[in-house]
């Protein structure tokens, strides 16, 4: 078995003072960062956390299951344990940080019912909206995420470089598309597309043929395909 590549300390620290500079400019005591691909982005981990970045200082990442493993995912100072959203109170004020009012969000990406969880649990912040802060650091990259994409990229290329040896007449859309998987998790594709947009999802790789790659379908974007499912109306079909 071989041990899964982690960010590297100095890159989380870079991306969190950025972000800090954001807070200060908008004038934010600190944000709370909930959602998956922002939370990796600042803390290294998926795992089931809350993180609260403060404007000034070290940030916090409250741990609500696989703490151990988080510790090992993540190079971040203060990783705790917060079992339960009503946790979040007694660590942020242990750490003293809970006397502020001006909070940011990820409010492109929250569900309603979660905001208004946080409203109950912090009556008295004023919340402000994060996210086009967070999507303006992530447009530029660093030379440590330039050197991610090429990794990627060789991925896909070593893809298009060995199906072209097993496809043949008479494979359905799907073959090609197990083949591609099987080719790409091997060589360390995470297996999914990550995407912002409400109710958008996409496996990791559209395999269309003939008339299948006109079919438009809920995915915003310029091909959709038929699927194999109603249920997943994109993509491989047979």
């Amino acid at each position: 078995m071989r041990d899964m590549e982690t960010v590297p300390a100095q890159e989380i620290e870079y991306r969190i003072k950025n972000f800090q500079k954001c807070l200060q400019e908008m004038g934010l005591d600190g944000a709370f960062i909930l959602q998956n691909a922002d939370l990796f982005y600042f803390s290294g981990t998926i795992q089931s956390s809350v993180l609260f970045i403060p404007c000034q200082g070290e940030p916090i990442l409250m741990v609500q299951k696989a703490f151990e493993r988080t510790r090992k995912e993540s190079p971040l100072k203060n990783i705790m344990s917060a079992t339960g959203r009503g946790q979040i109170k007694k660590v942020l004020k242990d750490f003293g940080f809970l006397g502020h009012s001006k909070i940011g969000l990820e409010m492109d990406v929250l569900p309603i019912n979660l905001f208004s969880r946080y409203q109950q649990i912090f009556p008295d912040v004023e919340w402000s909206d994060v996210s086009d802060a967070i999507l303006r650091l992530r447009m530029i990259k660093t030379p440590y995420e330039v050197k991610q994409i090429r990794s990627a990229a060789k991925i896909l290329h070593k893809g298009y470089m060995e199906i072209k040896e097993i496809i043949r007449e008479g494979m359905t859309e799907l073959e090609v598309d197990g083949h591609l998987a099987l080719i790409a998790r091997r060589e360390g594709h995470m297996g999914v597309l990550r995407m912002r947009g409400w109710n958008q999802e996409m496996t990791y790789a559209h395999v269309l043929s003939g008339g299948n790659g006109a079919i438009t379908s809920f995915l915003d974007s310029p091909h959709g395909g038929r699927g194999n499912t109603p249920a997943m109306a994109q993509g491989a079909s047979f």
